[in-house]
């Protein structure tokens, strides 16, 4: 196995079973690649005794335990913005269970007995989850202190504005919502946000991206599936309308969700029933949906690629992001936003020369803040010293100017092939010591180019 983990991976096992925990324990610190640092206890008291005193990124929880059973431990810690992930590992437990565990909280459910590659790679994910969610809520901390709307999403844009007022008023309400808009504009966000301010706070929000799953795995994603009910399905699995129950499903880009599954959704947001691929039981489901899409989609209904009663039942309230090319006054606020993000030790001393600035604001962006996250993010690892400069950002605009949306290709008006050039150049022999050959490769150019464009160009090595 690969060295996945960078540090060790503490885990607490928790199984009144000592056979059980003894194999546990010699599956992890057998893994190889990866190391595990083990601690085992024989009930649930002990299990909350041990969370209390040390850290772990991951506890494997017997679900039948004297004193205190492992959902009772999961309820307590629920709570706890920094406890780790739980997996449950139990050799009695029901679908019901299950389902239970996930909506409490639980990272996943294996029964006994235990498979040790897929108890390894689970553990894996599990601490990798741990570590995201720890990031993401310390993100999610400064961007409360930087965004009047808690969203996430940096603005002084008053169209932009006015949609994110809209969220606080619709957030209330069970109302469908659909969000529009081009690819990174945060969308997503909008819709975490919904789901934050909502009442159903307290219960998941669970996310599809229909464009990211293939039409044959979709059904299962979403309605899950019985044992059986296709080739491969050797046990059931809990889908996300089961999942979000109580709470909100969140539908990226469902402008590509399949026109089969479209008219089920549709049945699904009129009875509130569902059945599970290959099952024959109808269960109940109390969600609120959320759509978002980069897509017209009332050309897609009058092209009848989307089901109109569908399109009507899921735009009740239409939140509309503005792309970053038309708040171009947002990007020197969201550069501060991501130095802060990225370099939060020392954001202020972080600085962004004129011309660097006006490439930034100059350029299309296609890609929307997203990309100028990443753009942000290669520059300071380019950058020497705490200064990002226009050759810093070469290499992000070495293509061709991207399509603006009038169809033009005026993405970077302010700047001109030669001046391209010389950026990109200046910067490959920069990030190479000034090494010609290094610097040609890196620029996919013949070994000679270099040395014939430091004369040409008039570029000078520094000192």
């Amino acid at each position: 196995m690969e060295n996945r983990a960078a540090r060790p991976i503490s885990v607490l096992i928790a199984d009144d079973d000592p056979d059980q925990r003894v194999l546990l324990e010699r599956i992890l610190e057998e893994a190889d690649g990866v190391e595990h640092r083990v601690t085992t206890v024989a009930d649930g008291r002990s299990a909350l005794a041990a969370l209390r005193e040390l850290v772990f990124d991951v506890v494997l929880l017997d679900l039948s335990m004297p004193g205190l059973d492992g959902l009772e431990v999961l309820l307590s810690i629920a709570d706890d913005p920094h406890r780790p992930q739980v997996i449950f590992v139990s050799g009695t437990g029901t679908v019901a269970t299950a389902t239970r565990a996930m909506k409490l909280g639980a990272y996943d459910f294996v029964e006994k007995p235990v498979q040790a590659e897929r108890l390894i790679a689970l553990v894996w994910k599990a601490a990798q989850a741990r570590a995201t969610l720890a990031k993401s809520e310390r993100l999610g901390a400064m961007v409360e202190r930087e965004s009047a709307f808690g969203t996430g999403i940096v603005t002084a844009d008053p169209r932009l504005r006015r949609a994110l007022e809209l969220v606080e008023k619709v957030a209330a309400s069970d109302v469908s919502v659909l969000v529009v808009g081009e690819s990174g504009t945060g969308k997503e966000l909008v819709a975490r946000e919904i789901h934050r301010r909502s009442m159903r706070r307290p219960h998941p929000l669970v996310a599809l991206n229909c464009a990211a799953v293939a039409e044959s795995l979709a059904e299962s994603e979403l309605f899950g599936h019985e044992k059986g009910a296709f080739t491969g399905a050797g046990s059931r699995k809990i889908g996300l309308l089961e999942l979000a129950d109580g709470g909100t499903l969140f539908l990226d880009e469902i402008g590509d969700l399949a026109q089969p599954l479209q008219a089920k959704l549709l049945r699904v947001l009129a009875t509130k029933l569902f059945r599970r691929v290959g099952g024959t039981k109808e269960l109940p489901t109390d969600f609120r949906l959320v759509s978002a899409t980069n897509r017209p989609l009332d050309e897609l209904v009058a092209r009848e690629a989307f089901s109109r009663d569908l399109f009507y039942r899921i735009n009740a309230v239409v939140l509309s992001l503005p792309p970053l090319r038309e708040r171009r006054g947002d990007v020197p606020l969201l550069v501060r936003h991501f130095l802060a993000e990225l370099r939060p030790m020392d954001a202020d001393s972080w600085s962004v020369t004129p011309d660097a600035m006006a490439l930034l604001e100059s350029y299309a962006w296609p890609g929307n803040v997203r990309e100028l996250r990443n753009v942000i993010e290669r520059a300071v690892l380019m950058a020497v010293g705490h200064t990002i400069r226009a050759a810093d950002l070469a290499v992000s605009f070495a293509s061709p100017p991207p399509a603006a949306a009038d169809g033009s290709s005026s993405g970077l008006p302010a700047l001109n092939l030669d001046k391209l050039e010389r950026l990109a150049i200046q910067a490959a022999l920069e990030r190479t010591g000034w090494h010609q050959g290094l610097a040609a490769e890196a620029l996919g150019v013949s070994p000679r180019t270099p040395h014939r464009k430091i004369r040409s160009l008039g570029l000078t090595r520094p000192r």
